[in-house]
């Protein structure tokens, strides 16, 4: 049998009698484990998903290093050789993690406390670790060795990361589209009173109005808008051309609103109707996306 990349000695010992001995149930499988003399704790270091060290109380330097370094960081016991993990850590966390060793190799903290921290990865750059460090102490209560356990936390970082940015950009979203809509009203209220003065005055007030349209860059404002909306809800507006192409574009405004979570208030007061008006402008939109009167348009919405 071909030892498979990355697993230990004591992996490969009990695969060689798990060929031998065909479906063993739990007691049998137990009495294997105990009459074989397997070392459990090394067969658990060799398949743990964590980092686990045993590092100098003085200095930090690597004592040890669990088989699973090389298989999620890269890392070979003699890569870390004379080794800490301060040549590892992202420059910018280096005073979180000394503070943290120097608790733990004086032995302050009875219990570990958890850290997120980015270290350097043989081959992927620096990557998020969560992990802790714990005193182990002789019967004198002298340190003398500290344990550490990091587990790789990514993906689940990045998408953490990326879901904050997400709520952010979702906050400011419904700041502009407030403070664009507001912009159009005040265009139209211009427009209205230049209508009702003078035949004669209204050329070079129309003018103004170009400068002022000019000024509050409407067109500009809308088109960020949608840069940042596509960011968050990247297929919204594809999948609403796609599916229901009798939308109009004043259809598709309101339901990229009711997508970011716009209240029916807000809603009502960025397109300046009633909110009469909005329940029937809404039932005329459940109709364009086939929906029933009793469906929940925001719910519908909020699936797309």
């Amino acid at each position: 049998m071909e030892e498979t990349k990355g697993q230990g000695k004591e992996t490969e010992r009990l695969l060689r009698l798990l060929e031998e001995e065909q479906n063993l149930d739990g007691e049998a499988l137990s009495r294997l484990l105990a009459l074989q003399k397997l070392d459990k704790l090394k067969l658990i270091a060799e398949n743990t998903m964590d980092v686990v060290c045993l590092h100098h109380p003085s200095d930090g330097q690597y004592l040890y290093a669990s088989p699973s370094t090389e298989r999620i960081m890269g890392y070979t016991s003699e890569d870390l050789k004379g080794k800490v993990p301060f040549d590892f850590i992202h420059p910018e966390q280096y005073s979180k993690l000394l503070k943290n060793v120097s608790n733990s190799s004086v032995g302050f903290s009875s219990m570990p406390e958890k850290l997120e921290l980015k270290f350097r990865t043989k081959y992927h750059g620096y990557q998020w670790f969560e992990g802790y460090t714990k005193p182990i102490f002789d019967k004198k209560g002298n340190v003398l060795l500290v344990l550490s356990c990091t587990r790789n936390i990514q993906d689940r970082k990045l998408a953490e990361l990326e879901r904050k940015e997400k709520e952010i950009i979702q906050q400011n979203l419904l700041l502009s589209s407030i403070l664009f809509e507001k912009k159009k009203h005040i265009i139209k209220k211009i427009e209205h009173r230049i209508l009702e003065v003078e035949p004669h005055t209204r050329k070079e007030l129309r003018s103004i109005l170009c400068h002022i349209q000019e000024t509050m860059n409407l067109d500009e404002d809308w088109e960020d808008f949608m840069m940042h909306y596509k960011k968050v809800h990247p297929d919204f507006y594809s999948k609403l051309s796609t599916h229901y192409p009798n939308l109009s574009q004043k259809d598709m405004k309101h339901l990229a609103f009711i997508k970011i979570g716009m209240t029916s208030s807000d809603v009502s007061r960025i397109m300046m109707v009633k909110k009469e008006s909005l329940r029937v402008i809404r039932n005329r939109l459940k109709k364009k996306l086939g929906l029933n009167v009793s469906e929940d348009l925001i719910t519908f919405v909020q699936r797309l």
